[in-house]
């Protein structure tokens, strides 16, 4: 392909860390001619990114301390006293928009500094977009603040990075083109002197930081190969995840790539940000990776200031700093990234954040936790090392028993899992140490050994399975009509889990002996509560469950529904109806208004006719929206159980959707719910307990950090109160559907009353422990 465009005379740059070339000068003939070629994967257009955006913090913050928030909150300043380290020895390099290199917070730890007053900027700056190729410069701002968080120091009251000791150089490649991100990409990984002559690996930067990324939630794969390039060298990527928050599966590329390591951002208050974009990521990954400050964080900014930012962006340079510290002490580690990968994950503070899923120890918002700076030294190997190793098996059966928690106590503490084979190994220092493995339904074993220097200690367990004892009971309804539940009942935060027979509700489960557990039965009838319960196990014990039904929403089979309506507004007028407010926040008239148009996409709330709606997306890319649809006054005092409900759809992007209650006229008012996810089509019902018995009610539907994002539709809203009550005498129809031909099970039947048409249901796969077949309720 190359002859081919030497041949046709084209212009073109052949990079050699991806397999692909930047075609310049060419013509469409050529595209087209290239494009058959079997070579060819694909031709595509030069992409340009945006950096990505960040909020400054407000003017009135308080005078600085020496050291800034965010390296006290992620204990680095512990490191430095108590380690004596500050990042010596380890490069950092940064993917941005460059940075002032004389900067007094800065000029210290560039590279190209030689310390008499000269500078060499050959293989320490590389000029991607363009605008100064001889010596590092930053035209935005955001390059220097980020190498300023990761290690800057005037030597005075400005002590703004996490690794003072540390180098850093710089690439200008955020955010041109996708061209010159990969030509930075590839600059990391060799250097070479400004003019782009003599690429040497061996000035490659240990730690590289990529604040950037999409500006809209994606999975694509740019940079991947780039990515492996650098691990493959020994080089640790950091991420920003994104500002795209506070909606779920918001992470941006590359971050939400399952093998780059991303950052999310919280503020001093230990509170997410709720513009940090939230996983799920690429297949399913749990994104951010980590956490870090990234809220109000000040740092360097051109012409010799400093300035308070906030987003992820700010986020990143924190855990790009601790890893300059961690092998700086620890030398062993410098280019293992994988064992560092897991120091970062195992020594994080765990944050409990169920929003977008995941577990208290590792959730889509805050990922493993809160960096840690001192625990992540805490937990390295240091001096001489080794390793250890081992397989963790079934004594009973022989198979090897994934997730197994190793614990390693001795001269450095670790957390270990092991893998799908049973396998568990680390790098630690050399010594004495205690190990214990422990998993639920198996007895722990404990052993000691011995890690000599550059050698390994292999230390087995055969775990024995622990006596058990029979839980069982029933579930049945607890909200009046008392019929058997088909319900899922498990142990909550343990894979141990089993179904209810449909016919009687009857479940068993084998627990061990001497486990306090919470026992958690979930309907697979919709319109119930999850119930949960504690169990002590010390012999066979009946525990019998009740799930009720959710009042608000009322669709449990067999229940019915009963309103007092006191305000129903369907916006069918196309005006602002009588006693309803719209505030203009910002006071730029980008507010909320009510027609059937909504500008231009249409009701697509499920409701017909007029709605209101906020559409950031028509008023274009320099519009920010912060507005308030109001209702009228309303006097709940005689209702019980008061709720509102509404058709919705809302598509976030960076935007926040407030449900907010007042109980004095809209003096105060109090968030009741946030929407975080797409909600198209959606009817909602958002109980009000705080409102029961007052007569001076408002609700607020209130939109706002929103930057040219997409919109929220609101309609048919219903303020009043609802019972759910039993229908009657009736039950549920259980059996089975099978092949007349072999017996076999079908799935997706559908099963009809003749009497009663409406009573039908649909056969579907289910567990072993219950009657597949249909489920209808006939009352």
């Amino acid at each position: 392909m190359l002859r081919r465009l030497d041949e046709a005379g084209a212009t073109y740059e052949s990079h050699w860390i991806t397999n692909a070339v930047h075609v310049t000068g060419g013509s469409q003939d050529l595209a087209l001619e290239l494009a058959g070629e079997r070579e060819v994967e694909g031709i595509y257009p030069t992409v340009s990114y945006e950096l990505p955006e960040v909020e400054p913090a407000p003017s009135d913050l308080p005078a600085p301390a020496a050291v800034e928030w965010g390296v006290a909150d992620i204990n680095a300043d512990d490191v430095w006293a108590e380690y004596g380290v500050a990042g010596e020895g380890i490069v950092v390099g940064s993917i941005d928009t460059g940075a002032q290199f004389d900067h007094p917070a800065l000029v210290g730890a560039y590279r190209g500094n030689n310390g008499d007053g000269t500078f060499d900027h050959d293989y320490n700056w590389f000029d991607a977009a363009g605008v100064s190729p001889d010596e590092p410069v930053d035209l935005e701002g955001h390059g220097s603040h980020v190498t300023g968080t990761m290690v800057g120091d005037d030597g005075g009251d400005n002590q703004i990075g996490v690794a003072p000791g540390a180098r850093w150089i710089s690439a200008n490649g955020c955010c041109p083109t996708d061209e010159a991100l990969i030509s930075s990409g590839e600059w990391m990984l060799a250097p070479t002197r400004t003019d782009g002559s003599d690429p040497d690996p061996a000035m490659r930067p240990h730690v590289i930081n990529n604040s950037w990324g999409t500006t809209s939630p994606s999975d694509d794969p740019f940079m991947e190969d780039v990515s492996l390039a650098w691990a493959a060298a020994g080089q640790f990527g950091v991420w920003a995840n994104g500002n795209i928050g506070p909606g779920c599966e918001t992470s941006g590329s590359p971050g939400s790539r399952i093998i780059n390591y991303s950052v999310g951002n919280y503020d001093a208050a230990h509170e997410i940000n709720p513009t940090s974009s939230r996983g799920t990521g690429q297949d399913g990954e749990t994104k951010p990776n980590i956490s870090a400050p990234g809220t109000a964080v000040r740092s360097s900014v051109p012409g010799n200031g400093y300035a308070s930012y906030s987003g992820t962006s700010m986020a990143s340079p924190h855990v790009a700093g601790a890893i300059a510290l961690l092998w700086a002490s620890s030398p062993q580690l410098v280019g293992d990234v994988e064992t560092t990968t897991s120091l970062l994950d195992g020594t994080a503070t765990d944050n409990p954040d169920d929003q977008c899923g995941g577990t208290d120890e590792d959730n889509n918002v805050f990922g493993e936790g809160r960096l840690d700076a001192l625990a992540l030294l805490d937990a390295a190997p240091r001096g001489p090392v080794g390793v250890v190793e081992g397989t963790v098996t079934d004594a009973a059966t022989g198979e090897p028993l994934a997730g197994v928690e190793v614990e390693v106590a001795g001269p450095v503490e670790r957390m270990l899992s092991t893998d799908g084979q049973g396998a568990y190994q680390a790098l630690v220092s050399a010594g004495d140490y205690s190990l214990t493995a422990s998993r639920f339904g198996w007895l722990e074993q404990s052993a000691d050994v011995t890690v000599p220097e550059d050698g390994t200690a292999t230390q087995d367990f055969a775990l024995e399975p622990a006596q058990t004892a029979t839980v069982s009971g029933t579930v049945t309804d607890g909200s009046g009509a008392g019929f058997p539940l088909y319900a899922q009942v498990s142990v909550a935060g343990q894979s141990l889990a089993t179904f209810t027979d449909p016919l009687d509700g009857g479940y068993a489960l084998e627990v061990p002996v001497g486990e306090e557990v919470r026992l958690e039965a979930v309907v697979q009838y919709p319109g119930y509560e999850v119930v949960e319960q504690d169990v002590l196990v010390e012999a066979d014990t009946v525990v019998d469950l009740s799930p009720t039904v959710l009042p608000d929403s009322c669709t449990a089979p067999g229940y019915t529904a009963s309103d007092s309506v006191v305000l129903a507004e369907s916006f069918d007028a196309g005006v602002l109806p009588d006693g309803w407010e719209i505030e203009d926040n910002l006071d730029n008239g980008q507010v909320w208004a009510v027609d059937e148009d909504g500008g231009g996409t249409g009701n697509l709330t499920g409701g017909e006719g007029a709605f209101a709606y906020v559409n950031s997306d028509a008023y274009g890319p320099d519009g920010e929206q912060d507005t308030s649809l109001v209702s009228p006054v309303m006097d709940l005092s005689g209702l019980e159980n008061p709720s509102v409900s509404f058709a919705q759809a809302y598509i976030p992007l960076g935007d926040i959707a407030d449900l907010d209650v007042s109980t004095d006229g809209g003096e105060s008012w109090t968030t009741v719910s946030t929407w975080t996810t797409p909600q198209e089509g959606v009817e909602v019902r958002v109980p009000l307990p705080m409102a029961q018995g007052e007569a001076d009610v408002r609700l607020r539907w209130h939109y706002h950090e929103a930057v040219w994002a997409f919109f929220w539709q609101v309609d048919d809203s219903v303020v009043g109160s609802r019972s759910c009550d039993p229908t009657g005498d009736g039950g549920y129809v259980v059996g089975s559907v099978s092949a007349s031909a072999d017996g076999s099970a079908v799935s997706g039947a559908a099963v009809t009353s003749l009497d009663v048409p409406e009573d039908r249901g649909t056969s579907r796969d289910t567990p072993a422990r219950s009657r597949p077949g249909p489920r209808a309720r006939r009352e």
